[in-house]
Formats: C-alpha cells, structure tokens, sequence
C-alpha cells in the first residue's frame, strides 16, 4: 500500500522548501538548465548518462544524484503544471534505469546522505505520477538499501539516512521500517547533541543546520502522531549556543567548516538579538560560555558600554580532532574587537581532495602552536585541564598530544576589564625541534612587524600581538611551498591574509603573548612576569591587580630638566602601578625601579621614553631613568616614585 497523502504532507524542511525563484527554475528546467548553488547554470543533455561532471567538483556531483534539485518540477506538477509533471517523471525515470543499488554511473549514485534525500524526493514525487512500478520498485530498493548498516554513515549524513528511512516507511506503510527508522533517529540524537544543547560535528555553520534539520525531523513525527523523543529537549538549547557564538560583527565564529552566515533564519529570541545587534530579542544572560564539546565564547559585553560591535569577542575550541566538519584546531582562538575580526579562522573552502583543502583543514592553518614538518594527527583529543573564572578573568588552559612526541600546553587568561588576551605556550620535545606560535589575521588587516612584535591595522584602527620570548617573528602571505596565510573565502575560493609567526627551537620552548589595543601598562609590567612559571601559577600570581581593573586614582609629580638634560615625569595609580615618562636627552633610555627592599627592576636600552613598572608598596621607591646618545655618552638620573 502507498499512502499519497504522508508523501504530501512529509515534503517539508530545508531541501524541500519552494525558493524566491521558484518559477525561473521551473522554467530552466524545462528548457534544460539545471543550477545547483554554489555552482554555475549548466545545460541537461537530452539523454543524460548520469555519469556527468561538468566542473570537475565533488559537491555537483552529490547533488546531481540527490535529485532534490527536481523539487520545483514537483511542486509545479502539483499545481497543474503538466509540463512540469512529464518533466518530472522523464528525469526521475532515466535516473532509475541508470543507477541500479550499489551499481550506479558513478560512486556517487549510492552515497551516503545523497541516498537519503533522493529516496525523499522519489516519495514526494508519486504525488506527480502516481503508483507506477518504475517508482515503486525503486522506493523498495532505497528501503533496502537504508536498512543495511554498512551503508550507513555518522553526523548528519546518516541522520539523512534515517529521515529518509523513516519517509519510506510512512509513505510505503510499513511499519517495520518506520521502527527501524525511529530507533536510530533516537539513537542518533542521543549522539548528536549534548546535555548543553551543543552538536557534534565541530562545526558552527553545521550546528545551525543540524538544528534546522532536527526541528524538520521533529515536525515529521508530529504529523505522523509519533511521540518525539525524551532527548529533543536538548535542541531547546542550541540556539543559546548560537547566540553565544555569533560574533558582536554578526556572523557566526569561523570555527571548523565555517564559511560565516548568522543564525537569523531560525528566529529565537537569544539569536534574534544577536543578530540585530541587541535591538530585538532577549539577551544572553553570560558573557562567558564553556561548552564541554569543545567551546569556548568570550566577550566584553552586550552593548552597554559600549556600540555593540566594538565589544571584544574571543573563541576557544578544543575536544576531539576528528569531527565529522571539525578542524585540526584544538586550543585555537580568534579575537575580535572594535570592530574588526583581528584573528581569524580559515574556514572551510571546499569539500574534496586540494592543497588548499588539506591547508584550512589541517593544523598550519590555524591560531596554535605548530611544529612544522610534522603532523598533528586527526586520532587525539586536545583537553581542557583547567578551568576557572572570576569577575575580573578567564582562565583556560588546555593539553594537547597531537604531534608525537611532542607535549603542548596551552594556558589563556582573559583579562575582561582591559579586553585583552594572554596566550601561554609551553612545548616540550625529547629532541631540539623547530616550533611556531602562530596567528592568521582576518580579511582587510594588515600586519607590520615592530621590535615589541606585531601591529595589525584596518582603517584607522589597530591591536597590537606583543611575544615576549624574543623568538623570530615573521610576517607570511599567501604562500605556497609550503603553504601559509590563505583563507577561504567562499566555494573553492581563498584569498592571501597576514599570517604572523614566532618561532623557537629547543627540547622546550615557551611563547608568552598578549593580545589587544596597545596598553603599556599591561607589556611593561607582564612582560617580566610571563615565565614559565606562569603556566601554572595562580592568575593573581601571574597578573597584578593592578591590571585586572581599571579606573585608578592617579597622581603626577613632575620633574622639571636639570643639568642631565631629562625631564621626568612620574605617574602613580593607588594599585601599585607606577610610570615614568622622560623628555630630552636621550635617544635611548633605560629605566631601573630600586625598591624599598633593596631589590632593582630595569630594562634594557631602547628608543621608548617611558616605562610602567608595578610595586605592591611605592613607599621609598625610587625611578632611575638612564640617556645614552649616539656616541654612548650616558647620563643618569633619579627621582622619588612618590
């Protein structure tokens, strides 16, 4: 028995929704042109081989055997369109004939997904022709086909598998595959998300559509009377997840295969406000989101001090290295701020075999530490460790055993008052081995080496990376042998973008980095501070407090110049921070802080004219501020902190 009526109502969802340009596709095909996006119009031989390729590219061909690209044919026939209907019929018919189960044109006739959605359409389409044996005798063998579990394939692929099983069923009215169908729908949610709402796919852009795909899924069973599952309570909170990870620009973080796009389409009142910028919707109601999958979403704000896309936005990803549309990306960031996505992820370019493919996949693409020559298997799993969070900071700190033999951690410590970020790597081999720190920016930024490290500048505004282990630092673009700094841009497109990379040698290597708008205050005083040690040192042992907020009292005392030729002036804040400016002389300086104990900080010599020290106890504390000229004469002078 068919039933007609389940093979109406179940053409519903994402790939069986009418389009804005319905009619001009109904008419292309018609006349024999057939346009998949994101791909080219292209001219429908009269008798197709199904064996065609016209661009050479893996995803035509996938869709050209999931035949959802009939729809509008159908829908057409189902409105009275009898040119539609034959149309229809003609291609759904030779495409029958050509493709017998598991002995099809080409591998892609009976891949997995594609399977899925074809056995969909093929069911939505007896509405068009009725019970003819061409069709039935194919549904029949897309049941079969399904049933089988070594057919059968993880992540959303296999959940198209499922929903299509699952239309057969209804459609055919049988109520053993309908069973089947249900029980690994149900198992597979229990697999595809989480108790925190997140999917598994490693992938934001695929987060969104598994929640699209889901709640359609969901809808299915409702018009069949069918309970939906204890576990869908978990979609509820997937698009809080989405919320948290759109950035303050509106689109979506660029983690695994993400291209970009924004969670508009599904209309919640958390993602509604992101989207518009905080003008509509409801506000999520953290500025930090930790997700067990592997996510972390870090920001600033939600508008209230500031224009809503000028808040800082940091990301973290760690968890398994093999996720179904995941990267090779445990332990990378990007940063946002003011405006301007500074550091970047790479996106996801294509889906096939390619260098550039391999490259945005793969660990060298990405804001991590990379041992080049060497590489980061998919097999491992990048950890969090560590974990803790207080009104003034982030601390996360992960571990990562991806390259062999080679041991890396990862410690982050946002700082929310100053919306900054500190990145500690440490990296430990049995053998000295060549390693890099690095970071890709975002389209439009440009990169400028500096003796105190990078600045990345876009229209008038600027962040600075500041390493502080004196390591080689490089600016790289769109390089080929090997590859560095590129990012996708879109279906088989990429451009060049800055890639910056410090690098150090060594059985141990240690790259300390702070990133955000230049702050002195926060170079000057970490930079002494960011040793080893600080990799596993209480964050208040590693960052004063006097960095962790702002708004100090401040004091001036002003030195007028004297017979050394210098004037200084010295600055106080009530937490300890303390800074000496010097005019004259010069033009090298360095600067020595003598404390009351007897111990001295000082600096080497170099062209800055001030310096910030920090001191618990400024009482008999002392700045001693040295000039060196071009012939190495030295003058020297000395003035109270206080």
């Amino acid at each position: 028995m068919v039933n007609l009526d389940a093979a109406r109502r179940q053409a519903l969802g994402t790939h069986f929704r009418p389009s804005a340009d319905e009619d001009a596709k109904v008419n292309d095909l018609k006349a024999g042109r057939l346009t998949m996006a994101p791909h080219k119009a292209w001219s429908l031989p009269e008798e197709p081989t199904w064996r065609e390729n016209p661009f050479q590219d893996n995803n035509w061909q996938f869709q050209y055997h999931m035949l959802r690209w009939l729809d509008p044919l159908r829908r057409a026939a189902n409105r009275g369109d009898v040119e539609a209907a034959q149309r229809w019929e003609f291609l759904a018919h030779s495409w029958i004939a050509a493709n017998p189960p598991g002995a099809g044109q080409t591998r892609w006739s009976w891949i997995d997904m594609s399977d899925g959605i074809r056995a969909m359409e093929l069911c939505h389409g007896l509405t068009v022709v009725g019970e003819q044996e061409w069709l039935l005798s194919s549904l029949h063998d897309h049941v079969a086909w399904l049933s089988e579990p070594s057919h059968l394939k993880r992540g959303n692929h296999g959940f198209h598998q499922h929903v299509g099983l699952f239309v057969l069923g209804v459609v055919l009215e049988d109520p053993e595959v309908t069973e089947l169908a249900l029980e690994r729908l149900f198992d597979q949610l229990a697999a595809a998300y989480d108790e925190q709402g997140a999917n598994e796919e490693g992938s934001l852009g695929y987060h969104l559509q598994n929640y699209e795909w889901w709640n359609d899924a969901l809808r299915r069973l409702d018009l069949e009377g069918i309970p939906r599952p204890e576990l869908s309570h978990r979609l509820d909170l997937a698009p809080q997840l989405l919320a948290h990870a759109t950035s303050p620009l509106g689109r979506l973080a660029r983690i695994g295969d993400t291209d970009g796009g924004n969670p508009r389409r599904i209309n919640h009142p958390l993602t509604r406000f992101v989207v518009t910028q905080g003008r509509e919707g409801i506000k999520p109601d953290s500025t930090t989101a930790i997700y067990d999958a592997g996510y972390a979403f870090l920001r600033s704000g939600w508008g209230e001090d500031r224009p809503y896309q000028d808040e800082t936005f940091v990301t973290a990803v760690w968890g398994r290295q093999d996720k179904v549309h995941g990267h090779r990306d445990g332990g990378s960031v990007t940063f946002a701020t003011d405006g301007v996505q500074w550091l970047d992820d790479s996106g996801k370019y294509y889906y096939g075999k390619s260098p550039m493919r391999d490259y945005v996949v793969g660990r060298e693409s990405h804001n991590a530490v990379v041992v080049p020559g060497k590489t980061h298997r998919r097999d491992t799993e990048v950890s969090l460790i560590g974990h803790s969070e207080t009104g003034d900071y982030v601390d996360l700190t992960f571990s990562d055993p991806g390259y062999d033999d080679v041991g890396i951690l990862r410690r982050l410590i946002y700082l929310k008052a100053r919306r900054q970020l500190v990145v500690l790597d440490s990296v430990e081999a049995p053998e000295a081995t060549m390693v890099e720190q690095r970071w890709n920016c975002g389209r439009s930024v440009a990169a400028q080496r500096l003796s105190s490290g990078f600045i990345l500048r876009h229209q008038g505004k600027s962040i600075n990376v500041s390493p502080f282990n004196g390591g080689l630092a490089e600016v790289r673009r769109g390089e080929k042998d090997p590859m560095a700094g590129w990012t996708s841009t879109g279906w088989r497109r990429a451009v060049p973008v800055d890639q910056l990379a410090v690098s150090g040698q060594g059985p141990f290597c240690f790259f300390p980095t702070l990133i955000g708008p230049w702050d002195e205050a926060a170079v000057d005083v970490l930079g002494p501070r960011l040793t080893v040690d600080a990799m596993t040192g209480h964050v208040a042992e590693v960052v004063p407090p006097a960095l962790l907020a702002r708004g100090h009292t401040v004091s001036v005392r002003e030195h007028a110049r004297d017979d050394t030729g210098m004037a200084i002036t010295v600055s106080c804040t009530d937490r300890g921070l303390v800074r000496a400016v010097v005019r004259g002389a010069g033009p090298y300086y360095a600067f020595y802080l003598a404390r009351s104990n007897g111990s001295v900080e000082r600096t080497p010599y170099s062209r800055r004219a001030s310096h910030t020290f920090y001191t618990e106890n400024l009482a008999s504390c002392r700045i001693r501020v040295f000039s060196r000229d071009e012939t190495k004469t030295v003058r020297a002078r000395t003035v109270a902190a206080r």
